[in-house]
């Protein structure tokens, strides 16, 4: 039921009615209390109870919980402890529970971990409870923004530099497609979303994704999401997304996180002349292309590895590299591979003080000996 008026399908007094007859059944002084007690059981039900001022704080991005009483967040990139406390194990493990059933999740000894997202706050939930959790469950929230960063406002918050902008703008309104890759939570979608924005107005993007994390403020973009097998009807996959916006008119392709043989259509699509956007999990600015090409291996039907080379080189212009919500690297892609096997590629930025046109540091150096 909570599902059910959580999706609108039911109305809320119903449950509210259910909550008042189960509590009259428990206990007479609950009539005492009766709307003062409805309102606190629908905003455990519904609300994010001890979490909430966290979910409604912009600059949160994470919240992380793994027991009733250790509680962390991440903002700007840096995490911190937070002193949140459940009264008891019993109670910490039914919110965590109820955040999946809630939007329409199932959650159970059989199915113990399970992923979904809350449109409304714009958040990624995973949560996973025993047997999968050898102790107390755990809940891992990703927050997004309901304004996305623009890329000033990320090199105020020391993303990076304010002169990087122009470059960075300069990627966004161009044809390039770039890959921005890292481990998690290290800043991929904020930097993505911000560049989205810089894009031309008119430019239609397919945006394609798992969960919804984009959240494109563009009026021209098509928004698709994956449907998991415990939505009923046919799954689709993102593979299956990317595969058909080929038959779409469209300017642009943006995948929101490669993890699997997605990276597959993503490298096709790239390879055929249309933009292409995404973000991934890679060790280095450097180590990106063969992320992706290990991602892809396992779907080839046919396409031999060098000619798979040779796609993805073609096809990616641009990695962008962050690290702990910081700016690393920023990488041209030049070529298929050298003789080693590697990718060809130039950093742009941070350049060498060579690149930059400043003279070695023996050049500058005075002489201690005079000249004759």
């Amino acid at each position: 039921m909570v599902a059910e008026v959580a999706a609108g399908k039911i109305d809320r007094a119903v449950l509210e009615n259910l909550i008042q007859k189960t509590a009259d059944q428990e206990s007479l002084r609950a009539g005492y209390y009766a709307t003062e007690l409805r309102q606190q059981t629908m905003d455990f039900l519904f609300g994010y109870g001890p979490l909430q001022e966290y979910v409604d704080d912009p600059d949160v991005t994470d919240i992380d919980g793994t027991g009733p009483a250790e509680f962390t967040i991440k903002r700007h990139g840096q995490r911190k402890p937070i002193s949140v406390r459940f009264h008891s194990e019993r109670a910490y493990d039914t919110f965590c529970r109820l955040l999946i059933i809630r939007q329409g999740g199932q959650i159970n000894d059989n199915d113990s971990h399970c992923r979904v997202t809350d449109e409304r706050f714009r958040l990624r939930i995973n949560v996973t409870v025993p047997p999968r959790s050898a102790t107390f469950p755990t809940v891992c929230i990703r927050k997004h923004r309901s304004i996305a960063y623009n890329l000033e406002q990320l090199a105020l918050l020391g993303m990076f530099p304010p002169e990087t902008v122009s470059l960075l703008k300069s990627i966004s309104t161009s044809d390039q497609s770039f890959l921005i890759c890292g481990k998690g939570a290290s800043g991929k979608t904020t930097l993505l979303r911000a560049m989205i924005k810089a894009m031309p107005l008119l430019e239609r993007v397919l945006v394609a994704e798992s969960d919804s994390e984009i959240y494109p403020e563009k009026p021209y973009c098509l928004i698709h999401r994956i449907r998991k097998g415990n939505e009923g009807g046919v799954p689709v996959t993102l593979r299956d997304l990317v595969a058909d916006g080929l038959t779409m008119s469209l300017d642009t392709y943006c995948v929101g996180e490669i993890v699997g043989d997605e990276a597959l259509e993503f490298i096709k699509a790239a390879y055929s002349g249309h933009r292409c956007l995404a973000t991934t999990h890679a060790e280095s600015g450097r180590d990106a292309l063969e992320r992706l090409l290990s991602l892809a291996r396992p779907a080839t039907s046919g396409e031999s590895e060098s000619s798979l080379r040779t796609m993805l080189a073609k096809g990616v212009d641009t990695v962008i590299y962050l690290k702990n919500f910081r700016l690393e690297e920023i990488w041209t892609v030049t070529s298929s591979q050298n003789l080693e096997g590697q990718y060809e590629m130039d950093r742009v930025w941070p350049q060498s003080a060579a690149a930059a046109g400043n003279p070695p540091a023996d050049e500058l150096a005075e002489s201690l000996v005079p000249s004759s």
